[in-house]
């Protein structure tokens, strides 16, 4: 602990408490208040030990305020006693600055708990929505009612028919977008996914359901690879209680983190994403119909470089995005979803190109989403209907010695692996071609 003080001084004035007798027993140590140090607080176990702390320290300076902050009326449940200022309600940040940690300290004690804990934000959220919401209108818009609110279908019901259809239209094709995706990159080798912006995980109920449509991500990927690793990542925390109840039924085990990407670097840093994927391998990254609902540019670029940035080599990120294409202009939406307090930004083709930001895409390249890959169930829509521009790419790796980076996909062998890891890479470089022939 005194590492991560501001004042380590006021160590020297700790009390160090016996919690038992014998020589064996265990002992805790008690910091005072003091400079910034306004609260304090120490964990033991069962009510003896709590009863021994609290005599130790009556009446001592730098202990204002003792008590027991505990609930629980369990005689051996764990029991904290605290001091100074209330620190039960504030998040895991205010309570490190209230005990006096330096920054570094806090954000240490910050990644600890939320790590392991998901009902711990690991960014700041926005204020919860008065209506409707972006990731219920999106479910209506596949045809699932059971999640919505009045308010979301208020929305809907003040659209004119047709543009409500062509909002459901782009919903579908976006959607059924998805398993071709998880396909190519699982062929490839990847068994990481985090799905940012993914609103309510689709088909959260127990009730089964044959319409592809509410398939969720976890569930797609497991028909290929049902070791992976899945993580689901949302700033609306009116989705997260459900999702996460849900989702710890699932044998594949998805995992939920509350947190918004417009701070994408304190999001990925945090101890909970650290925690939940493997940062040596390589990671796909879904950002499906999230950055449209993002209506600054600024924001959208920098959160992009952030996450190209972190990205370890090998990484892929697949990109949906609402455009105008031909006579079907999505940007005719705006207002009425900014009449609901909704931001919505539709952006062109150059603009969501350059948020790769020069990674090589896939083929085909960034395109109509239902033209991404030939057996797309709704192929045959005009390109236009669509509503949405997709890609894909993966993180080159640098080469050694050189300034010019080289594409490593998962699977995919570099001239310094192996002659058996060559073999693997040609045999899935074989199955990309067979999902994308050129």
């Amino acid at each position: 602990m005194a590492e991560r003080l501001a004042d380590p001084a006021l160590v020297e004035a700790a009390v160090e408490i016996k919690l038992g007798n014998g020589e064996s027993c265990d002992t805790c140590l008690a910091v005072p208040l003091g400079g910034r140090r306004v609260a304090g607080e120490i964990t033991v176990t069962g009510w003896s030990q709590a009863l021994i702390v609290l005599l130790a320290l009556e009446g001592k300076q730098g202990f204002p305020d003792l008590r027991d902050g505990s609930y629980s009326s369990a005689i051996d449940a764990p029991r904290t006693i605290r001091w100074g200022l209330r620190t039960h309600a504030e998040g895991p940040r205010q309570r490190a600055r209230m005990w006096g940690y330096h920054d570094a300290g806090v954000q240490a004690y910050v990644a600890e708990q939320t790590r392991d804990d998901p009902r711990i934000p690991v960014t700041p959220l926005p204020a919860l929505p008065a209506a409707p919401s972006v990731a219920r209108i999106y479910d209506l818009l596949l045809g699932r009612r059971g999640d919505s609110y009045m308010a979301d279908r208020a929305f809907l019901r003040s659209l004119a028919p047709a543009d409500a259809e062509a909002l459901s239209t782009a919903a579908v094709v976006n959607r059924t977008h998805l398993p071709a995706v998880v396909s190519h990159l699982t062929a490839l080798g990847i068994d990481q996914f985090l799905d940012l912006g993914s609103g309510l995980p689709a088909a959260t109920d127990f009730r089964p359901s044959d319409n592809p449509l509410h398939a969720p991500l976890h569930a797609i990927v497991a028909r290929h690879r049902d070791t992976a690793r899945v993580v689901y990542a949302d700033h609306d925390r009116t989705l997260f209680g459900f999702s996460r109840a849900v989702l710890s039924e699932h044998p594949m085990k998805p995992q939920c983190v509350q947190g918004d990407i417009r701070y994408m670097r304190r999001f990925l840093t945090s101890g909970r994403v650290q925690h939940l994927l493997d940062w040596s391998r390589p990671i796909a990254v879904l950002v499906h119909d999230v950055l449209p609902w993002i209506g600054t540019d600024t924001i959208v670029k920098r959160l992009l470089a952030v996450l190209r940035e972190q990205l370890p080599p090998g990484s892929a990120v697949s990109i949906t995005h609402a455009a105008d294409l031909g006579e079907n202009r999505m940007s005719r939406f705006t207002k009425a979803f900014r009449a609901a307090g909704i931001a919505y930004k539709p952006r062109d083709h150059a603009f969501v190109e350059a948020l790769f930001g020069g990674w090589p895409l896939e083929s085909p390249g960034l395109v109509p989403t239902n033209r991404w890959h030939p057996g797309h169930p709704h192929a045959a829509l005009a390109p236009h209907e669509a509503g949405a521009l997709a890609g894909l790419a993966f993180k080159p790796e640098p080469i050694a010695g050189e300034t010019k980076s080289a594409v490593v996909r998962p699977g995919v062998a570099s001239s310094t692996q192996s002659s058996a890891e060559s073999d693997h890479g040609q045999a899935l470089t074989a199955a990309r071609h067979r999902q994308h022939p050129s």
